[in-house]
């Protein structure tokens, strides 16, 4: 592991699994918020590809009641809100991480307008923010993250 505080342009750092110990979000400026931990989560980096998946919330995703083959609309539906999924490539600049996705569970999100977060990685802890994203306009949100490969 690494000692000390890192800075985020040996990108071999970034390389690995982790998972999600903390999300946050502000208005610019304001005091952080934390919200919940995902349930589950893995961010995998490799020397050029990135892919992340989450559930969102305290509890297991719900399974679907009948044949997890036909599900109804309405299973559906919840599945679909159950989990954040996207991969693609990235580059690292200096601290500015730069994920372009490839494929998104939100397809408009794979428009072509990447996602730029400052990062920084201590020891095996990486923090990730972004300004103003399309997920949660007009504020900033955080992702802090541990190495777990």
């Amino acid at each position: 592991p690494n000692v000390g505080r890192q800075t985020a342009s040996a990108s071999p750092n970034l390389k690995g699994a982790w998972k999600i110990v903390e999300q946050s979000g502000r208005s610019p400026g304001g005091d952080w918020t934390v919200g919940a931990t995902p349930y589950l989560s893995l961010y995998i980096f490799t020397d050029k590809h990135y892919s992340y998946m989450f559930a969102p919330g305290l509890a297991p995703r719900r399974l679907f009641a009948g044949d997890p083959n036909q599900p109804t609309d309405a299973e559906k539906v919840a599945a679909y809100n159950s989990f954040v999924a996207g991969s693609g490539t990235y580059t690292l600049t200096g601290s500015t991480l730069t994920l372009s996705a490839v494929l998104h569970k939100n397809p408009n999100e794979m428009i072509g307008h990447p996602l730029k977060y400052e990062v920084e990685i201590l020891g095996s802890t990486l923090r990730m923010t972004i300004a103003n994203p399309p997920f949660a306009p007009d504020l900033e949100r955080r992702t802090v993250l541990a190495r777990v490969e």
